[in-house]
């Protein structure tokens, strides 16, 4: 059985004397695992985030964790959302991660791969990998479902949200369109089946004044005011989805490219390459990239496969913080991340925690690590 996650489709595969997980392009083609060094293998043994809680999947079902948002508020009246492959978003207290509600997705909605709170904490906004371009809108308190949030592709080639007439008589005003953070959206337009999708991702700048169309290969940025475009780059994955994010001050555009398997930060304004943050083995993969709020630090999550001391393919998610001024790797963490890290980081309003999600379902809460 397959499951698509951030536009890679992890399976478990027989082997030998049991089962091991191995990961399958969206293509549906086994990818191709190195030799890697048993000093790798060593260094992946350890180094574990400072773990403040972990919240395993309840009831043990078999889930992984995609979406991940934390909410405004008091240290005690935070939350984190996340949303998982078995259409569940549950939300917890951010402080102790003792679980507060469950909402259950439609049927075959699919994965609840993105949940967003708004601005002011008193919705929770949650897109569907089956979904098309809506995300539903939930009550933050209740998870009472509102009603949606539709993206649509306007004639200049700008996504422009709008809400539906459930989301306007059931709160009113411009139906929450004002209290969202367009960068915290992202929207994935799918064509084709199988072999032939193509998957074309849009991103949004933080000050609101820029969109990043990716699809394969290539990245387009434009105006939202007029749809011009500012600055065509190189850069992204050829084939899947497109891993894409800007940087805090809407200035530069960070971009993952599996071969040669690194994160490459540009320079909108001219597209000079500012940085690159090489991946540490060919078959590494990155499934998502978030700044840190200041914009000191990249950090990249994804998994990476190895070779064990015993010389047994193994795998463990992870989960790495760079600076950009230089690249150099300020904090690597390969335990307490299971076999993958499946969802972005979200962080705490002030930025001094950070939580994850994981391919066996756990979600964690950890302590940023020093600059």
């Amino acid at each position: 059985m397959n499951t698509l996650i951030n536009g890679t489709s992890w399976s478990r595969v027989k082997t030998g004397g049991g089962m091991r997980k191995r990961l399958r392009t969206a293509r549906g083609s086994i990818v191709a695992i190195g030799v890697m060094s048993l000093a790798l293998a060593g260094a992946v043994l350890g180094q574990a985030p400072n773990i403040v809680w972990e919240a395993p999947t309840p009831g043990g079902l078999a889930n992984s964790v995609v979406g991940m948002a934390w909410s405004p508020g008091t240290v005690t009246t935070q939350r984190v959302a996340a949303g998982s492959t078995d259409r569940w978003v549950r939300t917890r207290k951010a402080d102790n991660g003792a679980l507060i509600y469950s909402v259950l997705q439609p049927h075959r909605s699919g994965t609840a791969d993105q949940t967003i709170y708004s601005i002011n904490g008193a919705w929770l906004a949650v897109h569907n990998s089956d979904g098309g371009t809506g995300f539903r809108v939930h009550r933050a308190a209740d998870g009472v479902f509102l009603g949606t949030l539709t993206a649509t592709l306007d004639s200049r080639g700008i996504i422009v949200f709008a809400p539906d007439a459930q989301l306007t008589g059931s709160t009113g005003g411009d139906g929450t369109l004002s209290q969202w953070r367009v960068q915290e959206f992202k929207v994935t337009h799918v064509t084709g089946s199988g072999y032939t999708r193509v998957f074309t991702v849009f991103n949004f700048s933080p000050d609101g004044t820029l969109q990043s169309t990716a699809s394969q290969g290539k990245i387009t940025i434009r105006r939202r005011t007029d749809g011009g475009i500012v600055k065509v780059l190189s850069g992204g994955a050829p084939r899947g989805a497109q891993v894409v994010t800007f940087t805090p001050d809407s200035t530069g555009l960070a971009e993952w490219t599996p071969s040669p398997n690194q994160t490459t930060l540009w320079r909108i304004a001219d597209g000079r390459i500012l940085m690159r943050f090489p991946s540490a083995a060919p078959e590494e993969g990155i499934g998502s990239i978030r700044f840190t709020p200041d914009g000191l630090r990249l950090v990249t999550t994804g998994y990476l496969p190895y070779i064990d001391a015993d010389g047994l393919w193994q795998q463990k998610g992870v989960i790495r913080f760079w600076r950009v001024s230089d690249g150099a790797i300020r904090a690597q963490y390969y335990d307490r991340t299971g076999i993958g890290v499946t969802s972005p980081v979200a962080w705490a309003p002030d930025g001094a925690r950070f939580a994850y999600g994981t391919y066996e379902g756990a979600v964690l809460a950890a302590k940023t690590p020093a600059p």
